[in-house]
């Protein structure tokens, strides 16, 4: 629910109820003439897809009264009655119907509405509607409500004890924590959907796979559909916790999933980097309010993957074995004063060897033996944006950029390292040209401009075995493929 309407309700809600006390407020003079109507600030009152047996936020309309003098409503009642999917509070009183509204000359007043359907027993979303019926002078009006409405499985601090496929019929409803056991194995299918309540947590000590499809990728993300002033909770950060990769956690892999909004991205525990971790193709990750990826002494390879938008780091990686290939990381990350997400100034890319160990306080020490980026964009907008690259105490921290556009070659505080052997056929401090990094309405397109200078400089030895980008567009029909992970194409925009 935006700011704006909690305030407006919280006023209407302490009010007293004097609308609906017939006569007793100097209203005796009401206009009586049938072409004396009310007027709306909407027609229609439409939900995006709900969830049934779960309460949705308020929506609002006004109801205005253009005349010079009162009008009394006769009634105002949900033609539904009570068995409406919808409730209504008209100017601070709850109900389905009422007698005797009353409305000054040139004045307003608010009409609440939340959903609240049954459970439809049904695997695709089914269609509800109601009307908010006005009689007045005689007259009636109605202002359409309308919802679409899916069943869902509502999960509370569940550990998955066993081998399991999660089906895409119904989508998940996170509370708490979702807990996959260790020595546990769970698949997703295409298109599962999860929404993730305040806080939730998706806690991995086994193994898991999500097995997206271009068509219907796996989906994580917030369980709020309603706005904040006039933008969506879907595109604010911060709407639920993250996904945590516990050290007995190997094997993972995801290929097609959309993770988004939560506090923190992929969290990986300390392991051990001769086995794989982690392995993502065609993934999103974007917009969380703490670091996006971090990893400890870990194995993980990304292809085709844009990790974009988040307060601190986009990776933060200390120890073990990376590559990342035909990768976009971008963070444009910016909440703005008023919304309190802040902003970023820091790295986009964090290669260490070290970090302090909060529960004991000492410093512990991982070689960073490979963080290989062939092929990709590395990006930021914040003063400090940029790489940096740690070797501590003879601890080496090796990496390796070839044809991709990075913002800096010599972050490395290791004077032994020279970063011409390992900076190769790349376009440095040189902004790559997204389509709309920044717009006001916060939906980022990190796709290339027609003008991009990362058009056609990929290593086609690196692109082959990934012909198709990110959005499955064929990076090896024209002259060169491009850096990053999409592919420029006319007619593509």
């Amino acid at each position: 629910m935006n700011k704006f309407s909690f305030q407006m309700l919280l006023a209407a809600v302490l009010l007293p109820a004097l609308s609906f006390t017939s006569c007793n407020n100097g209203f005796e003079n009401y206009s009586t003439r049938p072409g004396d109507r009310l007027s709306f600030s909407t027609d229609t009152v439409a939900f995006d897809t709900i969830i049934t047996a779960v309460r949705t936020p308020f929506r609002l309309f006004k109801v205005y009264n253009t005349h010079s003098k009162a009008l009394l409503i006769s009634s105002v009642s949900l033609e539904g009655g009570a068995n409406s999917p919808f409730k209504i509070n008209v100017d601070g009183q709850t109900g389905a119907t009422f007698s005797n509204v009353e409305i000054r000359g040139k004045d307003s007043l608010f009409v609440f509405v939340d959903a609240r359907p049954a459970k439809n027993g049904s695997y695709t979303p089914e269609y509800v509607s109601d009307r908010v019926v006005f009689v007045t002078n005689g007259g009636t009006q109605k202002v359409v409500l309308e919802a679409s409405t899916q069943d869902a499985v509502l999960w509370r601090g569940v550990t998955i004890a066993s081998d399991s496929l999660l089906s895409n019929r119904q989508p998940f409803v996170v509370y708490d924590s979702l807990v996959i056991d260790e020595g546990v194995t769970v698949e997703l299918e295409a298109g599962t959907l999860f929404y993730m309540h305040r806080d939730a947590e998706i806690i991995v000590k086994g193994t898991l796979k999500a097995n997206g499809t271009q068509e219907q990728p796996v989906v994580v993300r917030g369980d709020r559909f309603d706005f904040m002033t006039n933008v969506p909770y879907d595109l604010i950060p911060g709407q639920w916790g993250g996904i945590r990769f516990e050290s007995s956690s190997y094997g993972n892999e995801l290929n097609n999933a959309r993770i988004r909004n939560g506090t923190y991205g992929m969290d990986f525990k300390r392991s051990d980097p001769a086995r794989s971790k982690m392995k993502m193709k065609n993934v999103v990750l974007t917009n969380f309010k703490g670091v996006l990826v971090r990893a400890l002494n870990c194995r993980i390879e990304a292809v085709n993957c844009e990790f974009s938008n988040a307060k601190d780091a986009l990776l933060h990686l200390t120890g073990g074995q990376y590559r990342f290939t035909h990768c976009t990381i971008a963070n444009h990350y910016f909440g703005g004063i008023e919304s309190g997400w802040g902003s970023t100034n820091n790295e986009t890319v964090r290669l260490l060897a070290g970090y302090l160990n909060e529960e004991s306080g000492e410093a512990e020490y991982y070689p960073l033996t490979k963080a290989d980026f062939l092929n990709s964009i590395i990006w930021g907008k914040g003063s400090g944006s940029g790489i940096f690259i740690e070797s501590i105490n003879g601890v080496a921290a090796s990496n390796y950029f070839r044809n991709c556009v990075i913002p800096n070659k010599d972050a490395s505080n290791d004077d032994k390292q020279d970063p011409d052997a390992t900076v190769i056929d790349c376009l440095i401090a040189v902004d790559p040209k997204f389509r709309q990094p920044s717009p006001d309405d916060f939906v980022y397109d990190f796709r290339l401009d027609s003008l991009s200078p990362a058009r056609n400089k990929a290593l086609p030895e690196f692109a082959v075995p990934i012909p198709h980008d990110l959005n499955g567009i064929g990076r090896l029909d024209d002259e060169a493929p491009d850096i990053g992970a999409y592919e420029w194409a006319a007619g593509k925009e």
